[in-house]
This record gives structure tokens, sequence and C-alpha cells, in this order.
């Protein structure tokens, strides 16, 4: 099932997969799928913007904002999501 939905798709399965399980297990569960690799790896670093959970990095600051500012959590993370998307939209068009 995942041969035939990855297969030409690598790209945009890379980001979707990465919006959900972070980019970097997205890569290493999608690679053992498909040879075209190239799509894969700009798929899934181009996955590492958008939500919170596309990106360990992303997580990591998160949570060292909301120890050090707990009151500015909500407001990091609707602007963080804002621009990351903005950013993840851009690169699709390109």
């Amino acid at each position: 099932m995942l041969l035939g939905v990855l297969d030409g798709h690598e790209r945009l399965v890379a980001i979707g997969a990465s919006q959900v399980i972070s980019n970097v297990p997205a890569a290493m569960l999608l690679s053992n799928y498909t040879e075209n690799v190239s799509e894969l790896i700009i798929g899934t670093n181009i996955g590492g913007l958008g939500t919170l959970i596309a990106s360990m990095a992303s997580l990591i600051s998160y949570r060292q904002v909301a120890t050090v500012y707990p009151r500015f959590k909500a407001r990091y993370l609707l602007t963080f999501t804002f621009y990351n998307l903005i950013f993840l939209a851009v690169l699709l068009l390109f």
C-alpha cells in the first residue's frame, strides 16, 4: 500500500508524513519504499516546517520556551505555527 502511495509522490508524502511523525523518522520510514532518494530528501527537509511535530528541533525550542517563559507558550506556539506554515506554503509552490 505504501509503495503505491509513495511512487511518484515522494516529496508530498514525505512532507505529509513529517507533519505527523517528524521529518527524521519520516525519512527513515519512507526510505525503505523508494529509490527516488532525492525527492524524499527534499520532502523531508521541507517537511521540517509546518507543525511543531514536524521537526525535533522545533519541539526542543518549544520546550525551552515553555519552561523559561510559561506564560508565553501559547503565543509562541501560534506565532511559530503561523510563520512555519507560511514558509511551508512558499516552498511547496517552488
